[in-house]
């Protein structure tokens, strides 16, 4: 579930969300010919130590689909997932619409209808295919790249990736940053190498990130808290927005939902792009519960 997070701040902070998250109307993503963009649809991802293989073998199945052309199929492997994609759409503005948006024509819902359904030894393992708008060229400042950041890790605060309606998800995420670094904060913004989203970023730390509380479990440190204390620092916004999870008591089994936090991750090396992992300490942290 999704929550504006200017819902819960300043006048100001709402009017400087509304610019950031405003659709514009041009798009520094994808590739774009007048008023159309292209698009493509992610079959699926695949995760863990097989998944060049599992990929290439779900790729050869779609490529034998029937009402499929096989030459439209592609992979694209990732240091730590591979990725299934199929055909590319010229998908249309919605004139008609205040929100620059676009929209789905038959043929890419016709294919998307037609990949979800397919099924390899009685599992749909399209099933969780999306549209998404096909990558172009990554954008922003070098100096504001979380890989010229220095320290180990880095306070993870937000998302951006493409919907209908935000189509400029890199440029968004670049302006996230320039306004956090107008205010003296220490920014960064990290594209994804592997799935088409970019990260924003606050903060560096080193090694002390992490402490070890009385019981024996790690938990960030007062620095990491400072900071995750401050409002706009305290979730993993996604699009500007405050999402939730549901979870269950181990003891009671009652059913909560929670917000994601902001969590830590490791900064990348120069040269040596990887998906930032979370690296969230296993002890909660009391002053958001």
């Amino acid at each position: 579930m999704l929550m504006n997070a200017a819902g819960a701040c300043s006048e100001q902070d709402k009017a400087r969300w509304d610019e950031l998250f405003r659709p514009s109307g041009r798009s520094l993503f994808g590739e774009r010919s007048g008023d159309t963009e292209t698009w493509t649809i992610e079959c699926n991802e695949y995760l863990g130590e097989r998944h060049r293989e599992t990929a290439e073998t779900a790729a050869n199945a779609l490529r034998r689909a029937p009402n499929l052309r096989g030459d439209q199929v592609r992979v694209e492997h990732g240091a730590s997932g591979s990725r299934v994609y199929y055909g590319e759409y010229a998908l249309k503005h919605d004139k008609a619409s205040d929100e620059l948006r676009v929209v789905l024509n038959d043929a890419i819902k016709r294919d998307l209808e037609f990949i979800r359904q397919l099924s390899l030894d009685g599992q749909y393992i399209f099933f969780q295919a999306r549209p998404i708008a096909k990558p172009g060229e990554k954008i922003g400042p070098p100096e504001w790249s979380l890989e010229r950041a220095r320290g180990t890790y880095t306070l993870h605060v937000g998302v951006t990736y493409a919907t209908p309606t935000l189509r400029d998800y890199q440029e968004a995420a670049i302006e996230w940053v320039k306004d956090l670094r107008s205010r003296g904060y220490e920014a960064y913004y990290y594209h994804d190498p592997e799935k088409p989203q970019t990260s924003i970023c606050v903060g560096s730390f080193g090694d002390d990130a992490f402490v070890t509380e009385p019981d024996g479990r790690m938990a960030y440190s007062k620095a990491v808290k400072d900071l995750q204390l401050q409002e706009e620092f305290r979730y993993n916004l996604e699009n500007g927005h405050i999402t939730h999870r549901i979870t269950a008591d181990p003891a009671t089994g009652k059913r909560e939902r929670i917000p994601n936090w902001s969590f830590l991750v490791e900064i990348p090396q120069p040269g040596k792009a990887k998906a930032l992992r979370d690296r969230k300490p296993t002890s909660v942290i009391p002053e958001f519960e």
